[in-house]
């Protein structure tokens, strides 16, 4: 029966005496095999309300207690209790009278001990001062029954004079409280009592600060407490009266148990006591010091108890957040909100209410779409509910049938117990969680923290399911009406542009000299055409307007940026307009460029575009005068700018011109379009990070500037420090600086600063800080890219503009600084970082080396490093036996390998090349008929090594692989090269199979998108066009080589549909399958 008993326990360890009778109390309970049940002081305001008390009471009735050892709160919650039939055993001497009621009793007889042994000590004379008591804690306990102990013992000498002094029972309050009090006492003072060990202390502390208290004087306490006894033992204290911790907790748990037992209840009941000095401190030290052993171990078992409670709520409440924040849809959520209160907390319902402030009401969160009027409760009606929502704290309520604060709801009749937590979105309350059970529930304080922990998860997931409703229908919304504009534009584009390239397709053909009607066309007739020709063309570029506009307001305006010489490329957009204009005397047109400008990274049909609109409007709105394209360089951008000398803009006119649809409205002027173009130029230009304004008087013309932004080796936005000096960073390998970089600092007036490798930047960088870089190709030395590679390593440097002007072609003085292999070729690389990498030079020079055993393999694949590769030296090698010899002799710069050879194959020489200094890190391009398996991937794992197969690449995609291996720019890292060449292998292997791309990914370990990334730079193709392209080589061999029809030859390679088969052979090969084999 004992071990079904359930007791509270409520002794909080607030003093070292109290620590040793808990510690006693839940020794004995262990020893009795009793269920304790904590109640916690820290979890109930330190001032409990009325309705605190309710609370308090009702909760700790919902626990179903057979009895209480320990009592902390006030004692009106605990006449409710012992009402209730609930026995309260007390560890403090109390006068309250109840039959559940026990406390201990003796404070008086320890008392009158302790004042017989100090009027003795005193010689029955002198001045006494008791501290302590008369005001009353928590518990009751004002100290009077030790005061009248004390004062009725004091009484029988009359020579012995008394001062008492009331205080609370802590050190530090008592402290505080006596010093003011005692400031002019004066000495001598004989004896000083407390009513507690930490009370003597006090006041002796106070004593001595005051110098009423000194070595003669007697202080003596109550209790036994450690420092007490510690004291005694070292002369600062004389006397203590110890209560046995031990015996008093352990008769509190023994009568706890014969309450909850339902045995009769004395009154009282007594402990042990006795005097502690000098002469028996040593024992009674030893002894208490063997009580305290075990307290470490258990007070540490206690703290990981309950640090374990607060771990798995603290993970209970992590694995519900991770479930329910990823929840979108409210029906969702509302029942994984059901299933894991269920699952974690035992609820058998949960209800979410909604708050309505503007109509004062909680409105019931229905699970499912209803046709029916969701259930509303008026606040003034919503009893529990309402407390819960006004006072934004959690209502337990363990029994609404005994519930004193409210009445059982009758909506819900089958509700036993019940949890009503507010549910918060930030500081708001935006509802509130009903959960109800329908069995009686043992509720701990520290689960309703986690359900109101829940509850604020709660909070944000139904604010995300609202904003993700609400974001999903104006997505709706708008993807409905962007489709329906996009069909429109794409319906009305279409049916535009039929008409339009008929009559203009007429018209030139009209025009043209001679046309097809073999008659000379008069003039007016010749006249009229070029009206309806150019009025065609003007058609035209409005309905490109209209699309362009329509994806730059959805963001479907991609760009793809590539480095530009900008000085060919001006000079060309500008020739293309201008001499294309019938010839004019009134108006002329200027290029006004410097000789040099530093490259950028831009779109270049999208910059032709910006270029051409604003060429095109010039000269729309131009009679006389003339009009100019210019550029110069102004850090951190490169200027741009179209002048005009038309009629100007009015200034009320010059930002609306800018809007769609906004077409010059001045009255003297024509007007002409619908004022879409400079809209589209303007975030054409916004696209590359640029801004466009505009200059402009009326009667003195316009001028446009484009300023777009120079890119900078941390391929990021451009920054210039707000610390920066008017100082230019030049890399030149000499004292000599590039003209260019002279003029622009010139007109800037900054100062130059030469850098050369083997600088210590981060020196130069204390005493300078640059505004921009700049380095001249046309100057370059190989030491210059290590240089390039450490000013982007310094984050003080990677992300300044970088004025960077294009090398001409190598010249016969490269050689002497060591760039005879500078590999002359297009830009290339999306930042500007991986531009210059890619036309790094090799120190040195070696000949590209094809080795294969094939005579037609071995010619073409000769003919294509010619041609993709001028200035080296090709060689060649039948055998791998052959390969070695020539690698001995000259060390290549490029090796092209085929793996099957007879004798020495293609592995092995890969092998032995790797294992010589001077042949490890020369770039090797595999291209081999092979069929790879997954071993032959491990003997391939070496760095700079790619692979091909053969009739799989085309020659132009052959050579820009030889280009990428050959410079090692873009080479992918070892590890990251092998996860293709298993993408290879897997495909070699599987392909007659159907293959996702998620299944691919899947047997390399990466992602579908990194994937395609890698392989498209390792390869320059994707993963499927590899599969495509090797399905058909295999088709291919099987249709010269067997009898199968095409339709199984498809599947046989991996096509389950055969006009898809039919479509790729036309592709790759230039006829149908069917024609294939017949030739």
């Amino acid at each position: 029966m004992s071990h079904s008993l359930r007791i509270g326990f409520n002794i909080s360890p607030s003093e070292p005496y109290w620590v040793q009778v808990r510690e006693a109390a839940l020794q004995r309970a262990q020893e009795l095999g009793l269920d304790l049940i904590p109640i916690n002081s820290e979890d109930y305001p330190q001032t409990l309300t009325v309705e605190d008390q309710m609370v308090l009471v009702e909760e700790v009735l919902g626990q179903d207690l057979d009895a209480i050892a320990g009592w902390e709160f006030p004692h009106a919650p605990a006449y409710h209790l012992l009402q209730a039939g609930v026995p309260i055993i007390h560890p403090a001497e109390l006068s309250i009278s109840h039959p559940l009621f026990v406390s201990p009793s003796g404070l008086y007889e320890v008392a009158h001990l302790l004042g017989s042994y100090l009027a003795e000590r005193l010689g029955g004379q002198g001045n006494v001062v008791i501290i302590g008591g008369a005001l009353e804690d928590v518990w009751g306990d004002d100290g009077s029954s030790r005061i009248a102990g004390l004062t009725h013992t004091f009484q029988q000498y009359p020579a012995i004079h008394l001062r008492h002094i009331s205080c609370g029972w802590q050190y530090q309050e008592a402290y505080a409280h006596i010093y003011p009090i005692t400031h002019q006492l004066s000495p001598p003072v004989h004896a000083v009592v407390g009513l507690s060990d930490p009370l003597a202390l006090a006041g002796r502390d106070v004593g001595l600060a005051q110098g009423w208290v000194d070595e003669r004087t007697l202080i003596a306490g109550i209790n036994g407490d450690p420092l007490a006894l510690t004291a005694i033992a070292q002369g600062g204290m004389t006397a203590t009266v110890e209560i046995s911790t031990t015996d008093l907790g352990y008769k509190v748990i023994d009568w706890a148990w014969q309450a909850a037992q339902r045995q009769p209840l004395p009154d009282h009941f007594s402990y042990q006591f006795k005097l502690v000095t000098t002469q028996n401190v040593a024992e009674v030290a030893a002894q208490k010091l063997i009580s305290l052993a075990n307290l470490p171990h258990r007070l540490v078992g206690l703290r990981r108890r309950e640090q374990q409670k607060r771990l798995l709520q603290l993970e209970t409440s992590i694995e519900i957040s991770r479930q329910i924040g990823s929840i979108l849809q409210r029906s969702q959520l509302s029942h994984e909100i059901v299933r894991l209160i269920s699952a974690n907390y035992g609820y058998d319902q949960a209800l979410i209410f909604l708050w309505r402030e503007q109509e004062q009401v909680l409105v019931l969160d229905q699970l499912e779409p209803s046709q029916t009027t969701p259930l509303t409760v008026p606040l003034p009606e919503a009893g529990a509910l309402a407390q819960a929502l006004q006072n934004n704290k959690v209502v337990f309520i363990p029994d609404v049938s005994r519930s004193a604060r409210f009445t059982p709801d009758p909506r819900w009749p089958d509700v036993i117990s019940r949890a009503i937590v507010p549910i918060h979105l930030g500081s708001q309350v935006i509802g509130v969680l009903d959960l109800h059970s329908h069995r009686s529930r043992h509720t701990a304080r520290h689960e309703l923290v986690g359900l109101q922990s829940l509850a604020d998860q709660l909070g944000i997931a139904i604010r995300n399911a609202e904003l993700y409703g609400e974001a999903v229908t104006a997505r709706l919304r708008a993807e409905k009406a962007e489709q329906l504009k996009t069909r429109l534009l794409a319906n009305v584009s279409h049916e535009l542009r039929t008409p339009l390239n008929v009559i203009l397709g007429y018209s030139a053909a009209a025009l043209a000299l001679p046309n097809p009607y073999k008659t000379d066309l008069p003039m007016g007739l010749r006249h009229d055409l070029n009206q309806i020709y150019h009025s065609g063309e003007h058609l035209l570029r409005l309905i490109n307007d209209l699309l362009d506009l329509s994806r730059a307001e959805i963001g479907e305006l991609d760009l793809f940026p590539e480095p530009i010489q900008p000085h060919s490329f001006l000079e060309e957009v500008f020739r293309s307009l201008a001499d294309s204009l019938p010839a004019s005397n009134e108006v002329a047109w200027r290029l006004q460029l410097p000789t040099r400008l530093p490259l950028i990274q831009a779109d270049p049909v999208r910059l032709r575009q910006i270029l051409l609109n604003l060429l095109s409007n010039a000269h729309k709105f131009t009679r006389h005068g003339q009009i100019t394209l210019g550029a110069e360089v102004l850090p951190p951008h490169l200027h741009l700018w179209v002048q005009d000398t038309g009629e100007g803009i009015p200034v009320d006119l010059q930002e609306r011109i800018f809007e769609p649809f906004a077409a010059s409205v001045q009255a003297k002027q024509r007007r002409e379009g619908v004022g879409l173009g400079l809209s589209i130029t303007r975030r054409l230009v916004a696209l590359h990070g640029g801004s466009l304004t505009l200059e402009s008087q009326p009667g003195q013309g316009s001028t446009f500037h484009v300023y777009l932004p120079l890119p900078s080796l941390s391929g990021q936005i451009t920054v210039v420090p707000s610390s920066a000096q008017p100082t230019l960073l030049v890399i030149a390998p000499d004292q000599e600086t590039p003209a260019p970089i002279v003029e622009l600092c010139q007109r800037r007036d900054w100062a130059i600063h030469h850098v050369w490798a083997g600088d210590d930047l981060p020196a130069s960088l204390a005493t300078v800080q640059p505004a921009a870089l700049a380095w001249d190709l046309a100057q370059a030395r190989l030491n210059d890219w290590t240089l390039i590679q450490h000013i982007r390593s310094l984050p003080q440097l990677c992300q300044l503009p970088f004025i960077l002007y294009g090398g001409a072609p190598p010249t016969k003085s490269d050689a002497a600084v060591g760039l005879t292999n500078f590999l002359v070729k297009p830009l290339s690389g999306e930042t500007l970082f991986e531009m210059i990498n890619a036309m790094r030079p090799s120190p040195a020079i070696g000949p590209v080396l094809i080795v294969e055993d094939d005579p037609q393999a071995l010619a073409l694949f000769s003919n294509l490093a010619a041609s993709a590769l001028p200035g080296y030296t090709i060689r060649t090698a039948t055998g791998g036996k052959a390969a070695l010899t020539l690698m001995a002799q000259e060390p290549p710069s490029l090796v092209i390998l085929d793996l099957m050879m007879p004798e020495v194959d293609g592995f092995t020489v890969l092998e032995q090349m790797r294992a010589q200094p001077q042949t490890r890190r020369v770039p090797v391009v595999v291209i081999t008929g092979k069929v790879l398996s997954f071993e032959d991937i491990r003997r391939l794992d070496y760095a700079l090594v790619t692979f091909q197969s053969k009739e799989i690449m085309l020659p132009d995609e052959t050579s820009a692989s030889l280009h990428r291996a050959l410079t090692t720019a873009e080479t992918l890292p070892q590890q990251t090269s092998m996860v293709v060449k298993h993408a290879i292998a897997y495909l070699h292997q599987n392909y007659h199979h159907t293959i996702s791309r998620q299944e691919l990914a899947a047997a390399v370990g990466v992602s579908k998108d990194y994937l395609s990334h890698i392989f498209h730079q390792e390869l320059g193709i994707s993963p499927w066009e590899y599969l495509n392209r090797y399905r058909i080589k295999q088709a291919k061999a099987l249709l010269l080589n067997s009898n199968e029809s095409v339709m199984n030859i498809a599947a046989q390679v991996g096509f389950n549909d055969l006009s898809y088969f039919n479509r790729m052979f036309h592709k790759h090969v230039g006829c149908s399958p069917r024609v294939f084999r017949e030739q």
